[in-house]
């Protein structure tokens, strides 16, 4: 249990840390209200990561292999824009951001689970 907490924690972080590395290049692209907004977005993420993404990485696979991954990469935008669609305070304001956040915040959360563990 406390391990998800951490987890859940750490990617809020990475929410919080991927807003500032896309604000520098997209400035008011990709935005994030508060610690709180991040702590929901994460969550909200995670389960969508946990259910629905590997039922459509399933069902795209032989795509993913035709497209040498960039399907997976379109699943994980769509994920992230469904996202900033149902948390309030949360916004993307285009697929260019989105497709920036969520490259980054997958290196960022990587990078902090790794430093972490």
């Amino acid at each position: 249990m406390f391990k998800i907490l951490i987890n859940w924690v750490l990617n809020a972080i990475a929410f919080l840390i991927t807003q500032r590395i896309i604000d520098h290049f997209l400035p008011g692209q990709f935005r994030l209200r508060d610690f709180v907004t991040a702590m929901i977005a994460a969550l909200v993420l995670g389960l969508i990561n946990s259910t629905v993404s590997p039922i459509l990485k399933f069902l795209t696979f032989p795509l993913t292999i035709l497209t040498l991954g960039l399907s997976s990469l379109a699943i994980n935008v769509l994920c992230l824009m469904f996202v900033s669609w149902y948390v309030p305070g949360f916004q993307i304001a285009g697929i260019v951001p989105a497709i920036a956040g969520s490259f980054v915040l997958s290196i960022v959360s990587t990078l902090l689970n790794w430093f972490v563990k």
